[in-house]
């Protein structure tokens, strides 16, 4: 579900493969489609927000999409080491600050793959 690989679109670019086939869209289609990237590009003009149930073009939110993984994946390798150390800490106080730095580690990661999910 979550990839960070690297996906070239089929077409005459890539020879061997089926060319990508796209919608025809209506001349209306087309225009509320216009429409909506205008509306989109003036509210990152802006520097405004962009929710998850705004419309968007979907090569920016497939790229979001990546990006927010690829950090859930950095939060959730980043609490492995840690774990590690958990059996190793020289008392019962420092063994509870690495079990909430890892709890806190994998929560970000969770709050993130939610994110992704959306």
């Amino acid at each position: 579900m979550y990839t960070q690989s690297f996906n070239v679109p089929d077409g005459p670019g890539n020879p061997g493969q089926v060319a990508d086939l796209k919608p025809v869209l209506s001349a209306q289609e087309q225009q509320l489609l216009a429409q909506a990237q205008t509306r989109f590009d003036a509210v990152i003009d802006a520097d405004g927000k962009i929710e998850a149930k705004d419309w968007m073009p979907e090569a920016y939110r497939k790229t979001l999409v990546r990006q927010i993984s690829q950090h859930a994946h950095s939060e959730i390798v980043g609490m492995l080491p840690e774990g590690n150390w958990i059996s190793r800490a020289p008392s019962l106080k420092r063994k509870a600050i690495l079990i909430a730095k890892v709890q806190d580690e994998g929560g970000h990661g969770l709050y993130l793959y939610s994110a992704a999910e959306t």
